[in-house]
């Protein structure tokens, strides 16, 4: 009870900081609309050439692509979350008053989490919502809320574990500035074999196999089957899809927990997780 109540602080401060700087908000809007709107534009280019690829999708590259980004945009912004806030609350001079609670750092990560993932939500929403009412993205009529609900969640809960990872290399490998390798390396993987901006069929055979690592290619694939083909669970493809990534949400939240722990742990056993004055 106490870790839920501290972890909603935590929660209700972000929404303070939103409430007195809303231009960051309308900024982020903008960007979203920006960059699904570069590659709505890429899209309708590209459309009659990659519609071959995509009968598995109702042949609409347009909306294929939009759906990618919309979706890839959100799972990324949670992906960097845990790091982002350990190396902001540690140049801060925060981190070492949250960890002298049994969960302070836990709630401070989780708390800014549930507040990114809604924040998130909101904007892309509205980035889907607009693209349908005016730029012709189609989604079908008979859409199965409950399958796209689990198939979000389980992608997003996927994208948190791999952030609580590379989030322990904040410690682990000195990572206090720059790029953290883990989430640099899972965030090119993706945006080059998951089939985010272009359908898997053009990949050389050789190199097909590494997409089956990666678990944003399931959510991809899950996710554009429920909203382009209106597929629930019934259809083999959906329902494998969603065992893997059950799979990967599983194994990912389980080690990242671990790794980020022993992390802390092991700053706290030498000169600490605060900045050494």
């Amino acid at each position: 009870m106490m870790f839920l109540k501290s972890t909603l602080s935590f929660a209700k401060l972000e929404y303070r900081a939103f409430r007195f700087y809303p231009s960051s908000f309308i900024l982020a809007v903008i960007q979203s609309f920006v960059t699904a709107g570069m590659w709505f534009f890429v899209s309708l280019f590209l459309k009659d050439y990659a519609a071959a690829s995509l009968t598995g999708y109702g042949g609409d590259f347009v909306s294929y692509m939009v759906i990618g980004v919309v979706f890839f945009q959100n799972s990324s912004a949670v992906l960097n979350l845990p790091f982002g806030s350990l190396n902001a609350a540690f140049w801060d001079k925060r981190l070492e008053v949250y960890n002298s609670s049994s969960y302070g750092i836990w709630a401070f990560i989780t708390g800014r989490f549930i507040w990114t993932f809604f924040y998130q939500l909101v904007i892309q929403a509205g980035v889907l919502i607009a693209a349908v009412l005016f730029a012709g993205v189609k989604i079908n009529t008979a859409l199965p809320v409950l399958p796209l609900i689990m198939f979000y969640l389980c992608f997003i809960l996927i994208c948190f574990g791999f952030g609580l990872i590379g989030a322990s290399n904040f410690f682990n490998l000195e990572v206090k500035q720059g790029s953290e390798p883990f989430t640099w390396f899972v965030d090119v993987l993706a945006r080059i074999f998951s089939g985010i901006y272009y359908p898997l069929a053009i990949l050389p055979l050789g190199i097909r196999f590494v997409s089956r690592l990666i678990p944003h290619t399931y959510a991809m694939e899950g996710l554009r089957l429920i909203m382009l083909e209106g597929y629930d669970f019934e259809n083999t493809v959906v329902m494998n899809d969603m065992l893997v990534l059950f799979g990967f949400a599983a194994v990912s939240m389980i080690l990242g927990i671990f790794l980020l722990k022993r992390s802390l742990d092991k700053a706290s056993r030498g000169n600490g997780v605060g900045i050494v004055v």
